[in-house]
């Protein structure tokens, strides 16, 4: 949570105007490379000094509290921040196309989360999928949804427009348009698949051979309409509890109908609570490396 970077004034009148309402939900706004989860961490660690904040990552793509594809909660306190407590949801995929509904659940029930565990501050990093009339209604339907008490737009020229006319005369929310950071560095889409790899690879470290009985267990998401290995194997899937709150991602090896198991890879985890199995839209080669 350290920035190595210098503070932009605006930023700083950010955090005074959200610890003057003593607490609150901060939504950010904005396309990709544009400072936005930096700004996000910055928010975090100087509200975490003044009592319990949350940093609610719902960007899927470059996901930083969990692994791609998930929607993570980090609760935070102290100076410097101590993390208290992370909880993950999936979303299966890295991108809210495909899986609006799953995303903007996610990040609901993640707020929810942390409005029951007392977070006096939330700050909310959103997807940068803002451009086209898909994504305008996305995010209008995020922000109408979540109802943030301050929304925070970064945009460049007026690309946000059509999403901001929705709340400028939201009752109980303010609206603040901003500047992306100088210090925002583009990422091509190359490095982005990269970037979502190396995570990959990272978190199925050290994998071991597991399988989950059929008989009982849920399952939802993104369900092949078939039982053929071909549509199952290698498939991204999340182990969830009864919550439905991720226990561990896991890669399908095999839907075995006749013993009456999925057989899957997966990180060293307790899996004694799975009650629930969620299927992503992704697959993951033996390598670990990511399908797009």
């Amino acid at each position: 949570m350290n920035q190595d970077c210098t503070v932009p004034p605006v930023w700083e009148e950010l955090r005074d105007l959200i610890a003057e309402r003593d607490g609150g939900v901060v939504y950010l706004l904005g396309s990709t490379d544009l400072g936005k989860s930096t700004l996000c961490r910055y928010l975090v660690t100087e509200l975490a000094a003044r009592d319990t904040a949350a940093y609610l990552d719902c960007d899927t793509g470059q996901a930083s509290i969990g692994p791609p594809a998930t929607a993570g909660l980090a609760l935070f306190s102290g100076e410097p921040p101590h993390l208290r407590q992370t909880i993950l949801r999936f979303v299966g995929s890295p991108s809210p196309q495909g899986h609006l509904i799953q995303e903007l659940v996610s990040t609901t029930r993640l707020l929810d989360e942390a409005r029951s565990l007392g977070t006096r501050y939330v700050v909310i990093d959103s997807p940068g999928w803002v451009r086209g009339s898909a994504a305008s209604e996305f995010q209008v339907r995020m922000i109408d949804l979540l109802n943030p008490d301050l929304l925070v737009a970064i945009q460049k020229e007026d690309e946000l427009a059509a999403i901001l006319a929705n709340f400028r005369s939201r009752s109980g929310m303010t609206l603040r348009l901003i500047d992306p950071s100088p210090h925002a560095q583009v990422r091509s889409r190359f490095w982005r698949a990269r970037y979502r790899q190396e995570r990959f690879r990272s978190y199925f470290a050290g994998h071991t051979r597991s399988e989950i009985p059929l008989e009982g267990t849920g399952f939802h998401g993104k369900i092949p309409d078939s039982f053929r290995d071909d549509d199952w194997q290698n498939l991204l899937i999340a182990l969830c509890d009864r919550d439905m709150r991720v226990i561990s991602l896991a890669i399908v090896e095999r839907l075995d109908i006749p013993a009456g198991v999925l057989r899957i890879r997966v990180p060293p985890a307790d899996l004694s609570q799975v009650s629930s199995i969620q299927v992503g839209s992704m697959k993951l080669e033996p390598g670990v490396e990511f399908l797009e």
